[in-house]
């Protein structure tokens, strides 16, 4: 019995090591002529064994033995090349771009051109370009990367949708500026701020008359076309794209400390006469032999507000996960994307959930139909740094000038700087920066769902008659509150 078990063993180690030595690693780098290339395919020639590259260009297989291997790498853009492996276990390609497919399609609304037939004045940006920036917007993605368009925010508030968008220049000062969205055929407002950037294939922007006459008066201030990613034929690829990261303010106003401060205020005060002087003495006291407040002022400790309501460390993160896919004639991509982001600034955060559905399919030789799903949720919380109105709703007023130090009074007691000071409010308007905070709430809450959908039909070569149908339905929610201490109450009902 122990012969027969010893030879067994002997027969399975030697079918083991035979196996070992019938598999063989090869690793290699793929480059342009300038950088490295992801995602290019690299594949067994004759089998569906193969690998993509990383984001530095590298792959690795597992390839047989003794036996004649070629790899075939290809990548969209560039000349797919056949590479006989013979013995080598490390490979260096460079792959070079073909001319014929590296022609830029511009979308100008009614059709599809290379770039080099564009008569008018068109930008455009692609998804290799944005992919990897680290920003939960689509507007911020594209920000600096459009020639002749400029992107700007009134705020860094998380999840603001006030991002305006200038194609050329200001136009009209009582009417609005802002330029035309067209996604995938379909006409949405404000589209930048429903689209997550991981689905944005290209954004082309058309800029002057002869690009836009098509869309009428709608499209004087410009047009935003956009288009979102598709699957492609063959087997169905799960990917998953995601980042975190903190975010912090990087740098803030200088303001007074309480010596210079309380020599501002006197100096201030005497230009206001008797009644200035009256103020000064009421807010921050005299010197004096019973008490000597001023000189307890000058010394008390320095507050610096910014601190207190731009000093959070503001933890962000983005997951993306998207299954496209296709077969002969039909494709298919969903989507879903969620974004959580707290704000830099005291009691605000943001959440949001995309989902994106697109299918297109090629019913005949000669009918193609597609159909576009889209809904956005999304909750923005904060009042955010300023609010329409006058400058004493402004959180960031009220930030940089309010008094950086505890009062000391004559009858001994102190003002606490974290509290409501009235008589400070009666001669500045400006609230303590943390109550205003804390007493207001706003929450934001917007739901958008979008549905489109196209036809094509072949009427003869190089003629294509094309409908688009489609509906746009957003749900605004906003909820408001103003406490006791909210600037914007005691400015509309005075002292309570």
């Amino acid at each position: 019995m122990k012969k027969y078990l010893f030879i067994f063993c002997l027969l399975l180690g030697a079918a083991t090591g035979a196996f070992a030595q019938a598999q063989r690693t090869i690793t290699g780098v793929v480059r342009s002529a300038t950088e490295a290339l992801p995602g290019v395919t690299v594949l067994v020639k004759g089998t569906t064994n193969g690998a993509s590259t990383d984001p530095e260009g590298r792959f690795s297989l597992t390839v047989p033995t003794g036996q004649p291997v070629t790899l075939n790498i290809s990548s969209i853009g560039y000349v797919s090349q056949e590479i006989p492996v013979g013995d080598r276990e490390q490979i260096n390609v460079t792959l070079k771009e073909d001319a014929q497919q590296l022609n830029d399609v511009v979308v100008i609304g009614y059709q599809e051109v290379n770039r080099r037939d564009v008569t008018g004045s068109v930008s455009s940006v692609g998804a290799q370009q944005i992919k990897d920036v680290p920003v939960n917007s689509a507007a911020e993605a594209l920000t600096g990367r459009l020639a002749g368009v400029q992107l700007t925010s009134s705020e860094g508030t998380p999840g603001n949708q006030e991002v305006q968008v200038r194609v050329r220049g200001g136009g009209s000062v009582t009417q609005d500026n802002s330029p035309l969205y067209v996604v995938d055929g379909i006409q949405i407002e404000n589209a930048l701020g429903v689209i997550a950037p991981q689905d944005i294939a290209s954004v082309d922007v058309l800029k002057d008359a002869s690009a836009t006459a098509i869309y009428g008066a709608r499209g004087a201030n410009g047009v935003v076309i956009i288009t979102t990613k598709k699957g492609l034929e063959g087997k169905t690829v799960i990917s998953y794209n995601g980042f975190a990261g903190v975010r912090k303010i990087t740098n803030t106003l200088g303001v007074l400390e309480p010596d210079d401060y309380l020599n501002y205020q006197y100096e201030r005060s005497r230009y206001a006469g008797v009644a200035g002087l009256n103020s000064f003495r009421t807010l921050f006291g005299s010197r004096n032999f019973a008490s000597d407040t001023i000189t307890r002022a000058r010394n008390s400790p320095f507050v610096d507000w910014q601190d207190d309501v731009f000093g959070k460390n503001a933890f962000q993160q983005t997951h993306n996960v998207s299954i496209a896919g296709g077969v002969k004639g039909t494709t298919y991509s969903l989507s879903l994307t969620r974004n959580t982001e707290d704000g830099i600034q005291r009691g605000s955060d943001y959440e949001r959930s995309l989902i994106n559905f697109r299918f297109d399919t090629k019913a005949t030789d000669k009918l193609t139909v597609g159909l576009n799903v889209r809904f956005n949720d999304q909750e923005a919380n904060g009042a955010g740094t300023s609010t329409s109105g006058s400058s004493v709703t402004s959180r960031l007023r009220n930030t940089v000038q309010y008094q950086p130090l505890n009062i000391p009074r004559a009858d001994g007691t102190v003002v606490d700087v974290t509290a409501f000071d009235p008589e400070f409010f009666e001669t500045s308007t400006l609230v303590n920066p943390i109550l205003t905070i804390d007493n207001e709430y706003r929450l934001d809450k917007r739901r958008t769902f979008n549905v489109g959908g196209n036809i094509a039909l072949e009427l003869a070569k190089g003629l294509v008659f094309r409908s688009t149908a489609g509906f746009d339905i957003t749900n605004f929610d906003l909820s408001t509150f103003n406490g006791r201490y909210s600037p914007t109450i005691r400015q509309a009902a005075g002292a309570i």
